[in-house]
């Protein structure tokens, strides 16, 4: 299907004074106080040195969220391995961290190396001249960058790379084994949409509040499979794809019922992976976070075990292929401070950030890293103690979103659109025509 995607130009919309070294956050709020000692940017990459083993080493100030334990290893390990650099790094409280990262930024702050968690920030902080232009870096080195999949590329602005990704996330789909072992049902496997909602309507059994689902997709889902992987967005002039996901929900939720409906999922408040791993249904189409929600409840409840083993499948396909694609590729990066005088040493430590050796701690924290190879696959198969984990890890995959200012208010528009048609308060045809229109407005 051939699209016509509109053509955006990339604006910087960080606000008023993120422009060369400072800024706003990119997701609002306050700003945090600032807990860090200043000092000047302006020292050269000797000026600083760690004394031990006679050795000076430079060293690089590195910002990021609490993120978990794996990212102290992971400087920990870096600063084990290399003879010419050394990394302090400063964790802030994640609902600061976009928030303090501008403040810094913005002040004189001696910040070198910082994460980002989210292609919109990178873009922007891009445009802005916060980013420092590593494309030469990355050719001179000889870094192979295929590793990371076809949606990296999509994160050049200009045609040049400000960051380095060193986690990815990735959908799949979730299935209670020991519930499809009582029904005598073969695992779902390689299954297109349309077969797996066949599927999950042959195991819709009982009524009201006794009935079990073949499936679950919680209301919150903002993610249209079908239309990503059709190659299609929020964007295109073409909604054909965003069609075929609409009927699809609507088929899943009203007319098959083979899914809690979009109205009792809102007015009950259910969670769905406690749905899930209480058996009330077999199957759970979701990110990667579905991995660790479900860990963290068999933990808490090892009881849910006795009728509740967790199983991995690909994602549907729209039809039938032996080069399945899903939702996801790279989606937190780090980037140097163009400010920074430390350029050398920096690209050192985050091309480590980015590579093999610290994917490994990543993945044994069952998180997803953006490099990905068959050890890796194991490392994390091994870490979340369950099988078929290269059900989710191999496919290709591709971005949600566009690196366009106005695609976060696109997603509310779509979701608000769609959810009207799913609760029966508009046609189909009224609701895209409908986001249709209010797109325009936002693009114009």
């Amino acid at each position: 299907m051939k699209k016509k995607i509109i053509s955006c130009i990339l604006a910087c919309t960080m606000g008023l004074g993120l422009l060369a070294g400072c800024g706003s956050s990119d997701n609002g709020g306050s700003a945090a106080a600032d807990t860090t000692t200043d000092s000047s940017a302006a020292e050269t990459e000797t000026a600083e040195a760690d004394t031990a083993g006679g050795q000076d080493k430079v060293v690089i100030h590195y910002y990021s969220w609490s993120e978990g334990d794996y990212l102290q290893q992971m400087v920990d390990a870096f600063n084990a391995s290399s003879e010419n650099v050394t990394v302090e790094m400063t964790q802030v409280s994640s609902d600061e961290y976009d928030d303090k990262l501008m403040t810094m930024l913005a002040g004189s702050n001696d910040i070198d190396v910082f994460n980002m968690r989210s292609t919109s920030l990178l873009s922007n902080l891009a445009k802005s001249g916060n980013l420092t232009d590593i494309t030469q870096m990355i050719n001179d080195s000889g870094m192979d960058i295929s590793i990371y999949g076809t949606g990296f590329a999509d994160t050049k602005q200009d045609d040049k790379f400000y960051g380095l990704p060193y986690r990815a996330s990735a959908y799949g789909l979730f299935y209670n084994k020991k519930m499809f072992d009582a029904k005598g049902v073969a695992y779902p496997d390689n299954l297109t949409w349309d077969e797996y909602a066949d599927l999950a309507a042959e195991l819709s059994e009982g009524t009201g509040a006794d009935r079990i689902y073949g499936g679950y997709i919680p209301d919150w889902n903002n993610c249209p499979y079908i239309t990503i992987q059709e190659g299609s967005n929020f964007a295109d002039d073409d909604l054909s794809a965003l069609q075929d996901w609409w009927e699809l929900e609507n088929r899943l939720y009203n007319t098959d019922n083979s899914h809690m409906s979009y109205s009792d999922m809102v007015s009950s408040g259910t969670d769905g992976i406690n749905f899930f791993c209480s058996g009330k249904c077999y199957m759970y189409p979701g990110g990667e976070w579905s991995i660790s929600d479900v860990l963290t409840m068999l933990k808490n409840d090892p009881t849910i075990a006795d009728n509740f083993e967790l199983g991995i499948a690909t994602v549907p396909q729209p039809a039938k292929t032996d080069d399945p694609v899903t939702i996801g590729g790279v989606s937190t990066f780090i980037g140097i401070n163009a400010s920074s005088e430390k350029q050398e040493a920096a690209f050192e430590f985050i091309s480590y950030m980015a590579g093999k050796e610290a994917a490994k701690y990543i993945a044994a924290a069952g998180a997803i890293p953006a490099y990905i190879d068959d050890d890796i696959t194991a490392v994390f198969e091994e870490a979340i103690g369950v099988s078929g984990a290269a059900n989710i890890l191999s496919p290709a995959k591709i971005s949600e979103t566009l690196m366009i200012p106005e695609y976060t208010e696109l997603q509310t528009i779509e979701k608000e659109e769609r959810e009207l048609y799913l609760i029966g308060e508009q046609s189909l045809e009224d609701g895209l025509k409908n986001f249709e229109e209010r797109r325009a407005e936002v693009m114009n």
